[in-house]
């Protein structure tokens, strides 16, 4: 080894002056956040081996019985069993209603009813005289009505009481005529009893069965008197969804007179089926009509089918038919209908041969709905009311026939606009073809009808009523003309309802507003305008 020293050549020599304290800085240190990880290269894939012993289980429980739900029953409404009326109009027009109904009952009811209304009224003819054009009416009613389980029994015997004046003479041939009101004067008088016994069913697989026997006696002051027993029944057994079922009738009737004797029956026999599924409903069957008539027996067939659609369900439904049948038309029906006809005319059933008629019914929303229907008629001797000119006023009406093609358009609307109104509308346009006769005497082409219902609060009722009906011809027997015209008919009444408590009201009803002279039947005019008040009562 060689050790050896050196030497510089100078000694250095620094000074270093301290402005401010030494202050160490520290920068922050930054964390490495990653986690050691370790990979398994390694898969185990472990074998199970398992099994299930089953085994019942016994569950023990023990029946506690829990009491059975009470239904409570709804309140029942208070019934007022009789119902009271009276009012009266101009023209000593007095009106008293009554009506007698035994309470709530499950077994039976009763019940009784009685009503008259007469008038004094006069009304002015052509020839601009006032003559006498009173009526009047009584009714009373008895019936009653028994309920079993499966079955009821009802029954009504009434009277009904009513009389008119031939006070419609002829002015242009009378020229002084002073009318008696005993030498106008007419009354009929109506005996009726019936009873009903039938099934009440509500399983149709039961032998359903309505059974009718009806008697009516009717005469009037001329010595004319008629005999009606009228007996019907229904039966009908439901088998494999099918409704099979029989109708028969036998109406007889006994006219007599100071100069006719008349005997009158009327037997039907009628099958039929129905069937009907969530989509149609169909009902087919055969009517057989055989009219007896003094010694004379004519045998009527007519089919019997309706078919029911539902085009659309709870909105649309559509139906078309074919049937016939035969209007019998005894003296009673005619003088209901016409009371200005000649004692004891006699008129001879109408043969309805044809009715083919088909319709919609519909719902336009919730709050209304309407019914539209078109039929098509064949009717041998349908009757026409004709002036019986052999007495010279004229006054009373027989009846002349022909064989009618008729066409009639039907259409009703219902709607509720809103709450507490209602308002009804109805119309009908008639079209006939005659065979004979030039016109369908008293027969108007159209009638309408317009009801409106106003409810405030159950307080206050309006009710406002529209009658109408197009001109109808009459026929003349006179060289000069062989028909003249009767006006339309415009007929607006309006009825006013105050109810002061439940059981008592004040109503006041104005009819005819326009005071319109209308005569209905030729030569007879109507009463112009009539306004009655009155009250009502119930306990």
């Amino acid at each position: 080894m060689i050790f050896f020293t050196g030497y510089s050549q100078e000694m250095i020599r620094k000074e270093v002056r301290v402005v401010q304290p030494y202050a160490p800085t520290l920068f922050d240190a930054f964390k490495i956040n990653l986690l050691p990880s370790l990979k398994d290269t390694m898969q185990l894939s472990p074998d199970f081996i398992y099994e299930i012993s089953p085994k019942p289980y016994s569950a023990e429980y023990s029946i506690r019985p829990i009491k059975a739900a009470k239904l409570l029953d709804d309140p029942l409404t208070k019934l007022y069993g009789t119902y009271l009326k009276m009012g009266l109009g101009n023209s000593l027009t007095p009106l008293a209603e009554l009506s007698i109904n035994k309470k709530r009952s499950k077994e039976y009811s009763l019940g009784a009813y009685a009503r008259h209304i007469s008038s004094s009224c006069k009304v002015k003819l052509e020839n601009e005289k006032k003559v006498f054009a009173g009526y009047g009416n009584d009714e009373f009613d008895l019936y009653g009505k028994r309920i079993w389980d499966n079955s009821i029994l009802s029954g009504s015997a009434g009277m009904d009481n009513r009389s008119v004046y031939y006070y419609g003479y002829n002015t242009t041939l009378v020229v002084d005529t002073a009318l008696e009101k005993e030498a106008i004067k007419q009354n009929f008088l109506k005996l009726n009893a019936q009873l009903v016994y039938r099934s009440s069913y509500i399983d149709s697989n039961h032998l359903n069965y309505n059974i009718q026997v009806k008697y009516n006696y009717f005469a009037d002051k001329f010595n004319y008197t008629e005999n009606n027993v009228f007996t019907y029944g229904e039966f009908s057994l439901l088998r494999e969804n099918i409704l099979f079922g029989v109708d028969f009738s036998y109406n007889y009737i006994d006219e007599t007179g100071d100069l006719l004797t008349s005997k009158n029956s009327i037997i039907g026999l009628s099958p039929w089926f129905k069937k009907k599924t969530s989509e149609w409903r169909l009902k087919a069957g055969v009517d057989a009509v055989f009219d007896v008539n003094d010694d004379k027996t004519s045998t009527h067939l007519y089919p019997d089918a309706l078919l029911q659609i539902a085009v659309v369900d709870n909105i649309l439904s559509a139906y078309i038919g074919i049937s016939g049948n035969l209007e019998v038309n005894n003296f009673q029906k005619i003088a209901w209908e016409n009371p200005y006809v000649k004692s004891g005319v006699q008129v001879r059933n109408s043969n309805h041969k044809l009715n083919m008629h088909g319709g919609l019914n519909g719902n336009i929303n919730s709050l209304s709905s309407y019914k539209l229907r078109v039929s098509y008629k064949l009717v041998n001797d349908m009757y026409f009311y004709v002036n019986d000119t052999s007495d010279i006023l004229g006054n009373q009406f027989y009846t002349e026939y022909d064989d009618v093609q008729l066409t009639t358009i039907h259409g009703e609307i219902l709607a509720r606009p809103v709450d507490h109104l209602s308002l009804f509308l109805s119309g009908s346009y008639y079209k006939y073809a005659m065979t004979n006769q030039d016109r369908p005497w008293h027969k108007p082409a159209w009638d309408l009808t317009v009801s409106t219902r106003y409810n405030l609060r159950d307080k206050i009722l309006v009710n406002v009523d529209i009658i109408g009906s197009g001109k109808r011809y009459v026929k003349l027997y006179d060289p000069w003309a062989s028909e003249s015209v009767l006006n339309g008919i415009i007929d607006i009444n309006l009825g006013i309802e105050y109810r002061y408590t439940k059981i008592l009201s004040a109503f006041l009803r104005f009819y005819n507003i326009t005071s319109s002279r209308y005569q209905k039947w030729n030569q007879y005019p109507g009463q112009g305008f009539m306004v009655m008040g009155g009250i009502t009562y119930s306990l």
